[in-house]
Parts: C-alpha cells; structure tokens; sequence
C-alpha cells in the first residue's frame, strides 16, 4: 500500500473498522509521524499514535490488517 500524507483515508477492512485515518509526516518537527485515527471525518472522536520511522508507520498498518479508501 502507498502511504499517502495529509489525506483523509477510510479503513474499509481490519481494526476500527469504518473509521479513518490521517498519517501525518512531522519529521521536521517531531522527527517522527503521527496517525490519526478518528470515529467520524470531522475528527472529533479519535485519538493519534507517534511512531519514529515510516516503516514503524507500515508495521503499524500491516499489524491492523488495514486496508484503506484515500479520499482525495
């Protein structure tokens, strides 16, 4: 899967189901990258994982057996 910055996508399979999911590049700040899962796509219920590496990111989403919906 190609992982896509900035993008609202959908989980379609695999954990929390139907929510979705911002990745979030912030290696100039952080050095590190955010996901952010969220109930709805306002965001409003959710909650965001710091993970230091974009193969901790992958790992991440192999290990939520994710398959995701971009919305562009």
């Amino acid at each position: 899967m190609q992982l896509k910055y900035g993008i609202l996508g959908k989980i379609k399979e695999g954990n929390n189901l139907g929510w979705f999911v911002k990745f979030i590049d912030d290696r100039e700040h952080t050095g590190g990258f955010y996901i952010n899962e969220f109930e709805d796509p306002e965001g409003d219920e959710g909650f965001d994982t710091w993970l230091e590496t974009e193969n901790d990111v992958k790992g991440y989403i192999f290990e939520n057996d994710w398959k995701i919906e971009w919305i562009d």
